[in-house]
């Protein structure tokens, strides 16, 4: 998974240039890298017709035996995980109330979260037709502010793994315990949490009843796929809820290609041990520190604490605050080459996940010049 060649004919015909990836597997510029053999499973996939609800459940079966849950599902990206297993908490297996959605007159419609969750993804709840309901404050919630919240018309409760600062408030396995106390099921959104490979069993074994990951961060897969895993009713009714049916995830749908892509890197994950290649992103990102450090109101460590950071990064602070900050990322993006990196937590972070050997000199490079003016 690396930032691949700079040259694309393909991009250059419509006038866009390539950047070299530091940024992370941020969707903005492309997620990560597919390995050979996945491109290759996604050509061979697209010479043959089949199924799709046939290959959906023949792909689903492969994703709960590697999750550990009673059923899975192949879905368009974590997002679109988050879309069906909405519909699927407040419809069920109910045809009539499938048909329904976005209406949810008469039907359980509240997604219940912690107050201090990160809201940036909450309109996937939304566009199934659910309402947004918060327990506690920007600190969290109790145990009994979560109880007080869960009524008549809660169709799930929410809980968001993100990398980042702990915020506090109550953890997945005490989340879990009181939702299911009153027959409620809890949705769990891990979407960039992996690695480690210990998340894909970690979150089911926690008492999540339907979890989504997304397939193109660094699992590997096609930007536009991801997994849903859970309990098998609850699968049945995403299934039922996403395309190519016209229900509400019919816009979601995925192509046999993304289908077999998905699987493909799926099983290559699980399979490959990557600790390599961590010390070699290690090593890259060592490199630029070693280049920038010192420089006069900068200050570069590498951090990788499974936290913040799940691979090694660069991570940039600078004395002059956020307009510094802003004109070194900017002039990283539209110079040549064009790079990529993160604004994270106050500051810049170069992420290794995508960055090719060798790219690290050319992101050391730039950054050493536009630091230096």
């Amino acid at each position: 998974m690396t930032s691949g060649t700079l040259n694309n004919p393909v991009y250059a015909r419509f006038g866009v240039t390539p950047v070299i990836n530091a940024g992370g597997t941020h969707t903005t510029h492309g997620g990560s890298m597919m390995r050979q053999e996945v491109r290759d499973a996604m050509s061979l996939a697209s010479e043959s017709f089949v199924d799709l609800v046939e290959l959906k459940r023949a792909t689903g079966e492969f994703v709960a035996e590697i999750t550990g849950a009673e059923a899975g599902l192949i879905c368009s990206g974590a997002a679109g995980g988050l879309v069906l297993a909405t519909a699927a908490a407040m419809t069920g297996t109910d045809g009539v109330k499938i048909a329904q959605l976005p209406d949810t007159t008469g039907i359980k419609n509240e997604i219940l979260t912690q107050a201090n969750n990160p809201e940036g993804y909450l309109k996937c709840h939304e566009y199934a037709g659910a309402t947004i309901a918060f327990a506690g404050n920007e600190n969290g919630a109790t145990a009994d502010q979560l109880k007080a919240a869960i009524n008549d018309r809660t169709a799930a409760v929410l809980y968001t793994y993100a990398y980042g600062p702990a915020r506090g408030g109550l953890t997945a396995p005490e989340v879990a315990e009181i939702a299911h106390a009153v027959g409620v099921p809890v949705i769990v959104d891990g979407a960039a949490m992996l690695p480690p490979k210990s998340n894909l069993t970690k979150y089911i074994s926690e008492g999540a009843d339907l979890v989504t990951f997304s397939g193109g961060k660094y699992i590997g897969g096609p930007q536009s796929a991801g997994i849903l895993a859970g309990r098998a009713e609850l699968i049945e009714a995403a299934l039922m809820n996403s395309g190519p049916s016209m229900a509400i995830g019919r816009p979601q749908k995925v192509g046999r290609e993304e289908m077999i892509g998905m699987a493909t890197a799926l099983q290559l994950f699980v399979e490959t041990d990557d600790t390599a290649r961590l010390v070699e992103m290690r090593e890259q990102a060592e490199y630029i520190s070693s280049q920038i450090d010192g420089i006069p109101g900068v200050n570069a460590e590498v951090i990788h604490d499974h936290l913040s950071y799940h691979v090694p990064n660069c991570v940039i602070t600078l004395d002059a605050g956020q307009d510094e900050i802003d004109r070194v990322w900017d002039e990283m993006h539209e110079g040549n080459p064009r790079i990529y990196i993160a604004r994270n937590h106050g500051g810049l972070a170069a992420n290794m996940v995508n960055v090719s050997p060798g790219q690290e000199i050319s992101i050391a490079r730039r950054l050493k010049e536009i630091l230096s003016k």
